[in-house]
């Protein structure tokens, strides 16, 4: 096992030295926007064989690839047009797009379905290194099944036996990384996109109330309802509805309801792609804006929600969808008392069935 620590002078030596063990069938530890990375060769049965002894189970759960860009998905996975515009908008970044497998890696990674997760890593020597490679490389953090997250190679180190050590050739040293998240992982194999994994605030904390939702309809009822109870709020500050949810759970069929609420006669659509749209009404001799937001493509918290302050006038409506990229942030202007927050939670329970909890 050999550890190189990065430095700006020796990034190419050190992506040639991974590349040449990848090829061999050996496997890499590599950072990633999330966590340090376990690499093989995905395509390599003795590779794929070193990961599953090295993440202590005979078969995990399935084990993500990594590539360069759409061109190299392409050749592994069957991408449809829900995929392609996560691929397009959204990557690179901290999601794994789940897709039908074209059985050309090891099936050991593949899910039982035959579909397999695919990310593009954000982080700029994963993407070089994967470009120089050719091929995927595997995308699991280098921890053993229920381990530690390793934000540094000390973590990684700090949980292995001296057998395991020596199943690593290479180790890219980039010091400590960010703790963040795990990547989303997004199954868009269904008619409508699945978020399989989240983040997630704990409403209960908040004193949440719970209703369910049997149709759209009723998601925009309830909506309405709150917007009205809250209306006049707006006369003193600015009303957000933070809003988190599965993927097609009905965060935007929540944020009709608040239009429909403010006689907003545009359509309300979906912000992910623009990120935030803006629509302008005039309701009860008070106007104002209501702000629909999309957080997905935000990295990072504060540095990147600064622009709402702009946003938190009187009058205004905001509702923000995929809050945990933001809860600190937004939990601390509730707490400074610059805008009042309605918390949001909605969860599938069937076909057009919804749990919503909320804070009143």
């Amino acid at each position: 096992m050999k550890i190189i620590r990065l430095q700006g002078a020796n990034e190419k030596k050190i992506i040639s030295q991974a590349v040449r063990a990848l090829a061999k069938g050996g496997l890499i530890v590599y950072p990633s926007e999330t966590c340090y990375g376990l690499g093989g060769d995905a395509a390599n049965p003795k590779a794929v064989g070193k990961i599953l002894t090295f993440k202590s189970q005979r078969r995990p759960g399935p084990i993500s690839i990594a590539v360069a860009n759409l061109t190299m998905a392409k050749r592994y996975v069957k991408i449809n047009s829900t995929a392609k515009n996560i691929y397009q908008n959204l990557l690179p970044g901290p999601i794994t797009v789940v897709s039908f497998s074209r059985g050309k890696v090891d099936p050991r990674l593949e899910a039982k379905n035959k579909t397999l997760g695919v990310r593009i890593p954000a982080h700029p020597l994963a993407q070089e290194l994967i470009a120089t490679f050719g091929n995927p490389i595997t995308a699991t953090a280098a921890n053993t099944s229920g381990g530690k997250t390793p934000y540094t190679i000390d973590d990684i180190l700090g949980q292995l036996s001296a057998k395991k050590q020596n199943l690593v050739d290479y180790i890219i040293d980039a010091g400590q990384l960010p703790p963040r998240p795990p990547s989303a992982v997004v199954d868009t194999t269904l008619n409508e996109p699945t978020i399989l994994r989240q983040g997630e605030i704990d409403l209960a904390k908040l004193g949440a109330k719970s209703v369910v939702a049997n149709s759209p309809e009723e998601t925009q009822k309830l909506a309405h309802h709150l917007l009205r109870k809250h209306f006049h709020i707006l006369k003193q500050k600015a009303l957000l509805f933070a809003l988190q949810g599965e993927l097609g759970a009905g965060k935007t069929q929540f944020a009709k309801g608040l239009g429909r609420a403010l006689n907003i006669t545009q359509p309300i659509t979906s912000p992910t792609f623009i990120i935030a749209k803006e629509y302008p009404y005039k309701l009860d001799r008070l106007r104002g804006t209501f702000h629909h937001i999309d957080a997905w493509r935000i990295a990072g918290q504060q540095e990147n929600l600064d622009f709402l302050i702009d946003y938190l006038q009187p009058g205004n409506v905001i509702a923000i969808e995929w809050i945990q990229k933001g809860k600190h942030f937004l939990q601390n202007l509730a707490k400074n008392q610059q805008v009042k927050i309605v918390w949001i939670d909605i969860k599938h329970l069937g076909a057009h069935r919804r749990q919503i909890r909320f804070t009143d």
